[in-house]
Parts: C-alpha cells; structure tokens; sequence
C-alpha cells in the first residue's frame, strides 16, 4: 500500500484522567487514607483500521479508570491500592472488567521521610523496568507511556505490575534513587499456548509430576525474576516519591541519569525450542531545566536492550528521546522512537536454523516498530489539569495504528495486516485531556 500525505490520518482523541483526590480522616494516631479517582477517556481513528484494510478504524473507549487508595501508617509503613480498568471497550471489546493492578505494603524501618530513606516493599508491584516506565500516567512529555522500544516475547504483566519483594528508596540526601528485587516473573500458566511437547525431555521437564501431562520449556525450573533500577540525580534531585514525573513547575535544574536490569534464567524459548533467559536492560537521561517560573526545557532518552533468545522478532535494541518545552501554559514536543530486532546470526547457525530465522513469522524484524510524534500540550493546573494534541507517525508494530487491532481484541484484523500495512507508515493524532482534583 502506498500511503500518501492524503491519506486520512490515524488519530487518537485521549481525554485523560478526570479524578477527584481528597485526604480523608481516620481514628488512628499517625496514619493517613487518601482517595482519588482517575478516568481517562480516548477516542482512537486508525489509518486503514476498519476490517477491509483501506477505511479508517473509529473507537471511543476508556483508556484508564482508576480507584486509588494510599497513605501511611505511622512513620514507618506506606500502602497503596489501586484498581485499573484500562482499555475498556476500545474496538468495542467490553469483555474486560477492573483489575487489581497495584497493591502493596512498605515498611522504612528508620522512617519514611529524609534524605536516606529505605522501604521493603512487598505484594503487587512495578516492574522497574526504566526510569520512563516509573512514571506517573498524568506526567509524561507525551500523551501517554512508551512499549513500543523493548520487547516480552510473552507479556504476561498487566499494566507491567508483578507481585513480588523489593527494596526502594533513596539515599545520600535524594541524590541516588533505587528499587528492586525478586519478582514471580514469567510462569507456565501464563504461556500454556507455547509448551513445548515436542522438544526432547532432556531439555525441558519430565512427565509425571501431578497435574503434568507434557514437557515444557517456559520456566521448567520456576525461576523467580529479579530486576533492579538505581537513578543518580547530578544535578538537583527528583526523589522522595513513588513515582517520577516529566514536568516539575521548579525553580532548580535537575539532570540524572539511571540503569535497570531485568533477569530470568530458563525462562523462554528461542526461535529453535531450547530454553532461554530472559533479559532487558535500560539506560536512560532525565533533564529538566527551568527559566524562571513561567517556562521549563524538559528532556528525557532511554535505551533498551531485550534479549530473549536467539532468531526471535523480540531480541534487539530500541530507544526513545522525548524533548518538550514549557512556556506558561503551552508545551510544544516533539518524540522518537526506534526497535530494531538482531539480525540472524549465519556464524552461529546451521543452514537449516539460518533459513527458519530467515523465513519463520517469529523471526528477526517481524516487530520492528518506528514511531514519531509531535504535539502541543495545554496546562490549565499544572499537569493537574491538561490538555495534549498530539500526532504520530508510525512504522511497523506500535501500540497504535492498526498492528495492534488482532482477532483476539477486535474480532478482526485489518485486510493486508501482515503485509503492506506493516512495512506503510499510519497516521495519527491524538488528544489528551487530564483534569485532577
């Protein structure tokens, strides 16, 4: 397909979280319960969307609606609870329902406030996976987070939460900030579409077990996930929270920059069935600099390393880079984002391994993904109460355009999904409105 500048543009509407947030007083000596109310609303037109492949797609739908609860309890612990219901309808899909997506304790056995602070988390948590992807969803530079520069080969993490242990905090008076821990990671119930029954037995699990009919190669051995993430503030500081944010509405500079790894050994397979680990590491820079009150330059780029095996779509790199500028109340950006699979490996292959990594639908460059946006941002209360306009240019698999809409979430793929589509770049524009309370 060859696609024009005529060609009706892919767009998406989001009018984000309407939420009411309000302290609410309780009977106990210390501790604090506070309520807030989230609801995101997006209205989606994806270029070449609709079932024949040539007219655009038209969804509205709720992207996030959010009950969240949170507070302390004394000095020493911290609780958040928060219940999502993401994506509800969108392709007219309502088949979905709320989900618990965070819930967790933490206990700072020296206090939850200072300049050296350390909590033990535990339960239902964010995979630190980048310091982007440890933001809030009403503070990006962008309407909304980026997926699309690293790659699960199986993505069993709603909202990219897992339930798990870790440490978290910030030291050296907020100028180094860390989490991470163990973490369930990927299971067998969670892939039981890939088991593989016809891999030899010496490379996978027996049967006999209770409950075990055929060898598997996902996670045989149950290993658990460990992943960790530490941000060094260089300038200024941004610790002291649970969650990061692009725009700050400070007097100060703030430069720092952060590393994660995320690790599970024997996790997955390869494109040829044997056992793999799973791997992802990032690396990323945040800028935020102000002039004055009235206007912030706010920069932030994160790389992405995913390895998952060799001859997959999901082992190669990818990276983002973000740049807005306030001023007052507007804030123009502009946004890259890149993933790119490795090549098939001939030094390291067989012949026959070489032409299944060249022609298997599972191989190299089949989730490629190349994405620009660019698009003004109105502040009415800070990011309390914003408004993005916002347009997108993307190649190959993204989060957005027509890749994403399958059988299995629409009841139907576009016409030539696996062709032209692909390789064509859709168009989009989207809108993001965001009101706290």
């Amino acid at each position: 397909m060859k696609v024009t500048l005529k060609a009706l543009l892919a767009a998406s509407l989001l009018l984000a979280p309407a939420a009411f947030a309000t302290k609410i007083p309780i009977p106990i000596e210390g501790a604090t319960l506070n309520v807030s109310v989230q609801v995101q609303v997006q209205a989606l037109i994806n270029e070449n969307g609709a079932p024949n492949g040539s007219d655009p797609s038209y969804d509205i739908f709720a992207r996030r609606t959010r009950l969240l609860v949170n507070g302390d309890i004394s000095q020493n612990f911290s609780y958040l609870f928060q219940i999502d219901n993401a994506n509800f309808g969108k392709y007219g899909n309502f088949t979905g329902r709320a989900i618990v997506q965070d819930a967790w304790v933490g206990w700072a056995p020296t206090g939850i406030t200072g300049g050296n602070v350390l909590y033990i988390d535990a339960e239902l948590l964010l995979i630190p996976i980048s310091h982007h992807l440890l933001e809030s969803t009403t503070n990006f530079i962008t309407a909304d987070v980026h997926t699309d520069e690293f790659r699960f080969p199986v993505n069993p993490f709603q909202g990219l939460r897992e339930t798990g242990v870790q440490v978290r905090g910030w030291w050296f008076d907020k100028k180094v900030g860390f989490r991470g821990g163990v973490y369930e990671g990927v299971a067998p119930i969670a892939t039981p579409g890939i088991a593989a029954t016809t891999t030899p037995i010496s490379q996978c699990v027996a049967t006999g077990g209770p409950g075990i009919t055929a060898p598997t190669c996902i996670t045989p051995k149950r290993n658990p996930q460990f992943a960790g993430f530490v941000n060094l503030d260089i300038i200024g500081s941004e610790e002291g929270g649970w969650l990061y944010g692009a725009y700050k509405w400070g007097k100060a500079p703030i430069l720092s920059v952060g590393a994660s790894t995320v690790y599970q050994s024997k996790a997955v397979k390869n494109l040829f069935g044997n056992l793999s680990d799973q791997k992802l590491f990032s690396a990323d820079v945040y800028l935020n600099f102000p002039q004055g009150e009235d206007a912030e330059l706010v920069l932030e780029a994160t790389g992405y390393l995913s390895k998952n095996g060799s001859g997959l779509a999901t082992t190669g790199a990818g990276f983002f880079a973000d740049v807005g500028y306030r001023f007052t109340f507007v804030a123009p950006y502009v946004s890259y984002s890149y993933f790119n699979a490795d090549d098939c490996d001939a030094s390291s292959l067989s012949p026959a391994q070489l032409t299944t990594c060249q022609t298997s639908t599972s191989g190299p460059h089949n989730a490629d993904s190349r994405n620009f946006k660019a698009g003004l941002n109105f502040f009415f209360n800070k990011n309390l109460n914003h408004l993005n306009l916002e347009f997108q240019l993307n190649h190959g698999l993204s989060s957005y355009g027509p890749q994403a809409i399958t059988a299995a979430n629409a009841g139907y793929a576009p016409a030539g999904i696996n062709n032209s589509l692909r390789i064509s770049a859709q168009k989009s524009f989207l809108a993001h409105w965001n009101v706290l309370f």
